[in-house]
């Protein structure tokens, strides 16, 4: 594992040797905002995807030796995932290889910082030494992860069509939108579950090295959801949906070793499918002025129209852009660790996000992950902002008064 993993990619296609360290990768192209949290924050070059690439080449090249200050710079990165889109390096046919790998070897390096002893960050390494215990990141009890549950759907089916697959943040900070989902999923009719031994997707542990507990708990997760038959796993968590589309079937697949061929789906996909059918209409209304965030790992999936689809079909919502959206939106700041490792960084970027949203003159942001949800909660406590935060899937079981 580790960078061993990367070594091919490396040496086909030099990616960290011929990067030009211009700096292209702290700015949206041909906009010049900026768009990367950790040159925002910290200012120097090492911050800079280029800087990464440079302390990578030095380690890998046993030029440099790893040491605390290393471990930061790596660590201080929310794996957002924009650098890497802005670089405009570009193979003869057109491919673009640093938005293809960077994000990879990122991670490798942070795999190779916990092999070197460096990393993970202290308080990440707290959430991973539970998680490898009681399969939640939050320090809470497995038994509490259902808890949640309301009295009336208390007895689910043992077998369903959909899984819907909670994630930590859900099951144990942002209830609230659990409950609205499962609520919601009711309504509507779906023929619908939840996994009496759900485990944390694993994501928080891809993203900060932890690999071995990573590679457990998503091989427990996928051999549960092959038992259940299930035709489908939708889940409301931007980070859930990106480890069970991508990591567990592409990124990761030679650690988990598991297959699967049950859709995963983002909730927003779910509810979007269903209104263009005519299967979901919205009888009530949500009277505001309404900004959408995307979250990042909404983003490296490409899926920007299903939660904003839902969202214009609410009666009487207004929804507005921020100036940075779509691919070029500004990061919450909770991601890739940061949240736990460096949480003044993570509320000041929230805090900067939640400054744009201010400027459409909306009432409340809106965004299809929890995690996104708790960071931009935290952030307008902090700044003291009037700027409400809502799920999509919470603003729709508003306007339908479940």
């Amino acid at each position: 594992m580790g960078i061993d993993r990367y070594k091919k990619i490396l040496e086909e296609f030099n990616v960290v040797e011929r990067c030009g360290k211009c700096g292209t990768c702290g700015t949206i192209y041909q906009n010049w905002r900026s768009i990367c949290p950790a040159v925002e924050e910290y200012g120097f070059e090492s911050y800079f995807l280029g800087g990464k690439n440079l302390l990578t080449w030095g380690l890998l090249h046993d030029l440099i030796q790893w040491d605390n200050s290393i471990r930061d710079v790596l660590y201080a990165c929310t794996l957002c995932g924009h650098c890497a889109n802005q670089c405009q390096m570009a193979e003869a046919d057109g491919s673009r290889p640093m938005k293809l790998f960077a994000m990879n070897i990122l991670e490798a390096m942070r795999y190779e910082a916990v092999r070197a002893g460096f990393g993970p960050m202290p308080k990440q390494k707290m959430f991973g030494d539970h998680t490898s215990k009681e399969h939640n990141p939050y320090l809470e009890r497995h038994k509490d992860r259902l808890n949640w549950l309301p009295k009336d759907l208390k007895t689910l089916p043992k077998k369903a069509e959909i899984i819907y697959y909670v994630g930590c943040t859900s099951s144990y900070r942002e209830k609230n939108i659990a409950i609205a989902t499962a609520k919601l999923f009711k309504h509507i009719g779906l023929d619908f579950t939840i996994l009496p031994d759900e485990w944390c997707c694993g994501s928080p542990l891809f993203r900060t090295g932890q690999w071995e507990t990573a590679a457990q708990v998503s091989k427990h997760n996928i051999e549960l959801m092959n038992q259940t038959g299930a035709k489908a796993l939708a889940t409301s968590c931007a980070g859930c949906y990106r480890t069970w589309k991508v990591d567990y079937k592409d990124t990761y697949s030679d650690l988990i070793d598991t297959n699967y061929n049950f859709d995963v789906l983002h909730t927003t996909e779910l509810l979007a499918d269903l209104m263009k059918k005519g299967e979901l209409e919205v009888e009530g209304e949500f009277k505001k002025k309404v900004t959408y965030h995307d979250p990042c790992h909404l983003a490296h999936c490409e899926l920007y129209d299903p939660p904003r689809y839902v969202l214009q079909n609410i009666p009487k919502l207004e929804l507005v852009e921020m100036e940075r959206n779509r691919e070029n939106a500004w990061c919450c700041g909770a991601g890739g660790g940061v949240k736990s490792g460096f949480p003044e960084f993570s509320l000041k970027t929230a805090i900067r996000r939640l400054a744009e949203a201010e400027e459409t003159e909306g009432e409340a942001i809106v965004t299809p992950c929890p995690f996104c949800a708790r960071n931009l909660h935290d952030a307008a406590e902090k700044a003291k902002s009037k700027m409400e935060v809502y799920d999509v899937v919470e603003v729709l079981a508003k306007a339908i008064k479940l």
